[in-house]
């Protein structure tokens, strides 16, 4: 009687892959070629999601969590923390640029971190914590307080067996094949600037900027009170001839300023003038909106024109000049000043955007605009003309990767290779974890 070959488990993971990787690049201290795993680790690795050896992936942001196994091409869910409320003042986001000046509540931020991190692992995952291992995609500008309070919650809320923090910038690059490139991150609280030659992030010229999410919303929710009208539409009434009244507050909420920006504005190629008055709409290019309100709240549409579209976004490129806060275009040119000299031109023709503002139609073409007149009219930035300014996704480097999920991707790759580097056993966990700003040297 014939016997029947026994199955082969399929390798997950081609040996051109393996190859590609190993020899990218060399890695710091916590990055480097031996954190690699052999060849037969990866090819015994068991694939199915249940398995123990799929860590979990956390990309924390100020404003969401987006949650997932290592190994999976996207994340499985993208949470949005609950509203925090102290002192009669409420706030969506999880932590601010300066929570002492903002009067925030560090046991409120707490609070609902460890409520919306039960709800990813019990919920979502389905997955037991305490046979996971947690990789957390960490911001270079993530408060260190913020960081410990994530620490406390994994071990001693759900009791993870260890988890390690892998600089978000250098994720990102990751997706690309590549190992140099300088990382514009521009989320929701910040733009964040970071060079990385051979896969080292050069923390000491990091360059950040407020100009981000944040600073959209404030503009577009100030041009929509300005500018836009509510149309009171009724049975037989035109829309053209219905009255149309004033932007009420309560009408703009943040939920619904969030999906306006998502949905219906864009950056021109070319800015246009800034205009003052309804009637001024001449050389505007970009055509009005009719957005409809739910009948909760009186119904009606809410008309948008174009101009708004188009200058809801203008902040982020112009500065802002009474609070001396840098355009992201200065950032960027400011971090290739800092850096050594032999640096600049590799960086400067590996520029990689991450984040959910940068997904904003028109905003990659209107950046390098700027980077080019700041270039020519600005006397700092002479040293760096004839620097050629090129994106990595212009010459297919990850270019089928979204930008607001390049981070978790790379997290997810790191972590199915396991070279996460350096990690925090709960056994040794002493309350506090390792930053950049503490490390000697």
């Amino acid at each position: 009687m014939k016997q029947t070959p026994a199955m082969t488990t399929r390798s997950p993971i081609s040996s051109t892959t393996n190859a590609k990787l190993g020899s990218s690049s060399s890695f710091s201290s916590a990055w480097n070629i031996s954190s690699l795993p052999s060849s037969s680790s990866l090819l015994s690795r068991r694939t199915s999601i249940y398995s123990n050896e799929d860590r979990v992936v956390l990309d924390i942001g100020s404003r969401n969590l987006k949650i997932g196994f290592s190994g999976e091409p996207r994340p499985r869910e993208i949470l949005a923390f609950g509203a925090q409320q102290h002192n009669n003042t409420c706030w969506d986001d999880l932590y601010d640029l300066d929570w002492m000046r903002s009067g925030r509540s560090i046991a409120g931020a707490e609070t609902t971190l460890c409520k919306t991190l039960q709800e990813a692992f019990f919920r979502h995952l389905l997955t037991d914590p305490k046979q996971r291992t947690v990789v957390i995609c960490e911001p270079p500008m993530m408060p260190i307080r913020i960081k410990e309070i994530i620490a406390k919650i994994l071990f001693h809320r759900l009791q993870v067996p260890a988890l390690c923090f892998v600089p978000s910038h250098l994720l990102a690059l990751l997706t690309t094949g590549e190992s140099t490139g300088l990382v514009i991150d521009c989320g929701h609280l910040e733009t964040t600037v970071l060079p990385i030659y051979f896969a080292r992030p050069l923390m000491t010229s990091v360059q950040t900027t407020s100009l981000a999410g944040r600073a959209v919303t404030e503009s577009l929710r100030d041009l929509l009170k300005s500018h836009a009208r509510i149309i009171q539409t009724s049975a037989g009434v035109p829309t053209s001839v219905a009255p149309r009244i004033t932007v009420p507050d309560h009408i703009l909420s943040n939920d619904r300023i969030e999906d306006i920006k998502s949905r219906c504005i864009l950056i021109p190629p070319n800015p246009t003038v800034t205009y003052m008055d309804d009637r001024e709409n001449n050389n505007c290019r970009s055509s009005n909106i009719y957005y409809r309100l739910e009948d909760d709240i009186g119904g009606g549409t809410l008309w948008i024109p174009g101009y708004v579209r188009e200058q809801a976004c203008t902040i982020l490129f112009t500065g802002n000049q009474v609070e001396e806060i840098r355009s992201i275009g200065e950032c960027i040119l400011d971090c290739l000043l800092k850096v050594p000299t032999d640096l600049r031109r590799p960086l400067a023709s590996s520029l990689l955007l991450v984040g959910g503002t940068s997904m904003i139609p028109g905003f990659q073409s209107r950046l390098l605009q700027e980077l080019y007149h700041l270039l020519d009219n600005t006397v700092k930035y002479k040293r760096l003309i004839g620097i050629r300014l090129e994106f990595m996704t212009d010459r297919g480097a990850g270019h089928v990767f979204t930008p607001s999920c390049r981070v978790w991707i790379g997290g997810s790759l790191v972590g199915t290779l396991k070279m996460a580097g350096a990690t925090i056993l709960r056994e040794k966990f002493d309350g506090t974890v390792p930053d950049w700003t503490t490390v000697q040297s």
